[in-house]
C-alpha cells in the first residue's frame, strides 16, 4: 500500500513526540563532522541504521534493492533497515531514541518535524558533507529540483535532502468517462458536476471515494482564493481570519452535500484505492505514488488515468505530501555519520533515483533523472505517473512550523465531522482554530 498522507499524526503519536521530545537531552547544533566529513576509509566497518517507514509493497522493495546495490559495492558497511508501518510511529521512536541518546544514523523525516528537530540539537547540518570531498557538486545541487532542495533548509542551511515525494492528484476512470462523454475535470465545479453524473441512485457507484485529510481541505481552501494558514510569528492560526474565513468555511462545505447523497464516499485509510480498482468510485484523490498500486490491484481491468487536482477561482494547487526527506542524526559517531553521508548521497543519486521512481511511482527529485532515457521510456508506458510531476509548480506546504503537525488532525477531525453530517461548516472552522490556537498558546 501506499501512504496517504505524511501528515496525518495520531494524537496519541503527536502528545507522545512533544513529551519525549521535552524530555530529551539536547546535543550542541554545532555537531563536529570530522577532518573528512563524509569519506570512508577502506580499512573500517561501519554499521548504519536507517530508520525509515517502507513497511511494505513497492516502497520497501525498491529500497531493499538499493540497499542491496550499495553494499554489494561498498563491504565494508552494513545497512540495517528498520521499518516502521507510519510516519507517525517513526516520530514517536525517534522521540525516545532522541531521549535515550540512542538515535540511528539516518531517518526519513519531513519539514515540519526536521525543524523540530533541529531546534532539539538532533540534526547533523549537511553543509560540511555537501561541501566535502566526498560531497555533492554546484551542478549536482542545481539538478534537483530547486523546491525541493528548498524544502530541507532551515533558515537557509541544508539539513534534509529530497529522498521520495509525490503530490496530490485526481484519479480517474476513463472507460466511465468516456462512456459520459466527459472529460477529465479541471476545476473544482466541473468536478462537483461530474461526481454527481457518475453517481447511480441505486448506491453501486459512487462518483468520488475520498479518505478525508487536511491536504483536501486546505487544497480547496486555496483554490479558492484563501492564503494564509498561520501568522508569520507562529502564534496562532489565520485561516479563520478575515477574507480567509469565508474560504475556509468553503473548503469544509464543497462536498458535504455530496457526501449526504451518498455521491461522495467518505472512507478510511486505504479504502479509497480499494473502491477505486474494483470501479465502485469514478473518482478518487491521493497521492501520486499511488499509480502503481491501483495498477497492480485492478487497474488493469479497466481504463484509468489520473489529473491535477482541479483549481478553482484563485488557481491550481496541489499540496506536496507523501514522502520524506533523508536526514543525518547527531548523536552518533563521526565515522558512523560519515557511512551515513555516503548512503545517502547514494539514495539521492540520479541512477537510485531513476530505479526508484520506475519501482514506486514516485516523483523524480532530480532533473537528470527526469531526463533520462530510462524515465522518458517509463513515462512513455505509465503515462499517469508524469502527472504528478507536472504539477510541481503548483504545490505549497501549508506550514513547516513544528505546531502545524497538531493542527492538522484538528482540522482532519473537522472536516470529517462536517463530510459525516456530524457538524456544521461553521462551527467545524470555529473548532478547527480553537483547538490549534490553543495548543500553540500551551508550546
Amino acid at each position: 500500500m501506499t501512504y496517504k498522507s505524511s501528515r496525518l499524526l495520531s494524537a496519541y503519536a503527536v502528545i507522545m513526540l512533544v513529551i519525549l521530545s521535552a524530555c530529551a537531552q539536547t546535543t550542541s547544533t554545532n555537531i563536529d563532522p570530522g577532518t573528512n566529513p563524509g569519506v570512508l576509509d577502506p580499512h573500517k566497518q561501519y554499521t548504519v541504521n536507517f530508520w525509515e517507514t517502507f513497511d511494505t509493497g513497492a516502497n520497501k522493495t525498491a529500497l531493499t534493492n538499493l540497499v542491496k546495490q550499495y553494499t554489494d559495492t561498498h563491504k565494508n558497511v552494513k545497512i540495517n533497515l528498520q521499518s516502521y508501518d507510519s510516519y507517525s510511529t517513526l516520530e514517536t521512536n525517534l522521540a525516545a531514541a532522541f531521549r535515550a541518546n540512542k538515535p540511528p544514523a539516518i531517518a526519513q523525516t519531513d519539514d515540519s518535524d526536521a525543524t523540530w528537530y533541529q531546534g532539539e540539537g538532533n540534526l547533523a547540518s549537511l553543509k560540511p558533507y555537501i561541501t566535502g570531498k566526498n560531497g555533492l557538486s554546484q551542478s549536482d545541487l542545481s539538478d534537483f529540483y530547486t523546491s525541493l532542495l528548498k524544502e530541507g533548509q532551515i533558515n537557509g542551511e541544508q539539513f534534509t535532502l529530497p529522498f521520495n515525494k509525490s503530490d496530490e492528484v485526481l484519479y480517474y476512470n476513463a472507460t466511465l468517462l468516456k462512456k459520459n462523454n466527459l472529460q477529465p475535470p479541471t476545476t473544482l465545479t466541473d468536478l462537483v458536476a461530474d461526481i454527481k453524473i457518475l453517481t447511480k441512485a441505486d448506491g453501486s457507484q459512487w462518483g468520488l471515494s475520498l479518505t478525508p485529510s487536511v491536504d483536501e481541505w486546505a487544497t480547496i481552501f486555496k483554490d479558492l482564493g484563501g492564503k494564509n494558514f498561520i501568522s508569520p510569528d507562529s502564534q496562532h492560526v489565520l485561516f479563520d481570519q478575515g477574507s480567509d474565513a469565508p474560504y475556509a468555511q468553503q473548503a469544509l462545505e464543497l462536498f458535504a452535500p455530496l457526501a449526504k447523497t451518498g455521491a461522495v464516499h467518505v472512507t478510511t485509510g486505504y479504502n479509497w484505492q480499494n473502491d477505486f480498482t474494483s470501479q465502485k468510485a469514478a473518482f478518487a484523490l491521493g497521492t501520486s505514488a499511488s499509480y502503481p498500486f491501483l495498477k497492480a490491484h485492478g487497474g488493469s481491468k479497466f481504463d484509468f488515468n489520473d489529473a491535477a487536482f482541479p483549481g478553482g477561482p484563485a488557481g491550481q494547487f496541489t499540496v506536496l505530501y507523501g514522502g520524506s526527506n533523508l536526514a543525518l542524526l547527531s548523536g552518533v559517531s563521526i565515522d558512523t555519520r560519515n557511512a551515513a553521508w555516503d548512503f545517502m548521497k547514494f539514495l539521492v543519486s540520479t541512477t537510485s533515483n531513476i530505479s526508484f521512481v520506475q519501482q514506486t511511482g514516485s516523483i523524480p527529485i532530480r532533473q537528470s533523472a527526469f531526463n533520462s532515457q530510462s524515465l522518458q521510456s517509463y513515462y512513455a508506458q505509465n503515462p499517469a505517473s508524469k502527472v504528478g510531476l507536472t504539477q510541481m509548480s503548483h504545490t505549497y506546504v501549508a506550514s513547516t512550523i513544528t505546531i502545524w503537525d497538531e493542527c492538522i488532525g484538528y482540522i482532519t477531525t473537522n472536516y470529517v465531522s462536517v463530510l459525516n453530517g456530524h457538524s456544521t461548516a461553521a462551527a467545524a472552522l470555529k473548532n478547527m482554530a480553537q483547538s490549534c490556537n490553543d495548543n500553540i498558546d500551551m508550546a
